[in-house]
């Protein structure tokens, strides 16, 4: 019932009208704080990404588009400008572009350095941007599966080096504003067993039948993963006021988009476009999703760190096997701390957290 529920969802019930001005009001206790709230996307140039961009902008919001292709931003820029969708009589926010391959390791360190050089605050993060079927044998710059190696290794080290400025953003904002939103997928489901992460053979290097639907659907349980174990690692690790109590920390959550019509699917053959056509669902309604889980009050609640959000905006939850992994065999531990000495050449040590 529940996977029929995210393949068949209902109709949003938080949409562009449930989006505030972002343009820089937040009410912290009895402040009023005057601050240009900052939003950064990976992918945000096409797809689900280029319709929270949208929608980010034409509210107001500072936003930061992650992406290797100088060329579809400035495609993207064009089309997010000359189109505010659904959203009307908002003054419009900013937009610019880090150039980041997310399939090179080495591209990341230096390109975040210089972002974080410019901005002071950063209020919502999505790892959006991911690979889905590219063709068998398709690898990263430093030889890992390719969805494997964009979908989750490097937002890992991308979510690295930006955590000092989050918590930083987090400990002066009203609670549940900060977030990390982790994308992932209904395909989760259908990742490995018995616990989402074959941790023996990650890449499938060793494995005679290469299945590329099974390398993303396991990236898209990392996503998961990582979203669990930052939350619980954001509220321990959350600074501790003179009065004893701890400062806000970090909201993070994995979010299903839903079944969409992106060229995500670029690589998937003209048969299985035609047969799966009849359940996927226009973009905008996947970038609905993922703004939920960003921007809803609801999900900001301490209750829903490290919860699972489902189309089109409701709270949902993960598979089960998935769970069991996370809570019998520490899955979300193992694969930060395996991740955390992978990409430690390419992040320079410079976060401490």
């Amino acid at each position: 019932m529940s996977l029929l529920s995210q393949m068949f969802p209902s109709s949003p019930a938080f949409t562009e009208k449930d989006i505030p001005e972002l343009s820089g009001k937040a009410r912290l206790c009895h402040y009023l704080l005057l601050c240009e709230r900052v939003y950064l996307v990976t992918g945000g140039y096409s797809g689900v990404g280029l319709e929270v961009c949208r929608v980010l902008y034409h509210r107001g919001g500072q936003v930061i588009i992650v992406g290797r292709s100088q060329e579809s931003y400035e495609t993207a820029v064009k089309d997010i400008k000359s189109n505010p969708g659904r959203i009307a009589d908002s003054k419009p926010g900013s937009l610019e572009w880090v150039k980041v391959d997310l399939a090179d390791l080495t591209t990341i360190h230096p390109a975040i350095e210089e972002l974080l050089a410019r901005i002071e605050r950063l209020d919502v993060v999505w790892y959006n941007a991911g690979v889905m079927f590219p063709p068998v044998g398709s690898k990263t710059k430093q030889g890992y599966e390719l969805q494997w190696g964009t979908n989750v290794v490097a937002h890992f080290a991308l979510h690295k080096l930006l955590t000092p400025l989050l918590i930083s953003t987090a400990a002066s904002s009203p609670t549940g504003t900060v977030r990390a939103i982790w994308v992932s997928s209904i395909a989760h489901t259908r990742s490995p067993k018995p616990y989402g992460i074959n941790f023996d053979d990650i890449n499938y290097a060793e494995t005679r039948r290469f299945l590329s639907w099974i390398t993303y659907a396991q990236s898209k349980a990392g996503a998961v993963l990582l979203a669990d174990e930052y939350a619980k690692q954001s509220v321990a690790g959350a600074a501790v006021e003179e009065d004893g109590r701890k400062k806000n920390h970090v909201i993070s959550i994995s979010v299903n988009p839903g079944n969409l019509k992106t060229n995500l699917r670029r690589y998937s053959s003209r048969l299985s476009n035609f047969l799966f056509d009849f359940i996927l669902y226009p973009q905008r309604l996947g970038g609905l999703t993922e703004l939920y889980g960003g921007l809803a009050p609801e999900t900001g609640e301490e209750e829903f760190n490290g919860g699972y959000v489902i189309p089109f905006g409701r709270k949902g939850e993960i598979a089960t096997y998935v769970k069991k992994g996370l809570t019998e065999a520490c899955t979300g531990k193992k694969l930060w701390d395996l991740l955390e000495e992978e990409v430690k050449p390419y992040i320079y040590n410079r976060c401490e957290s």
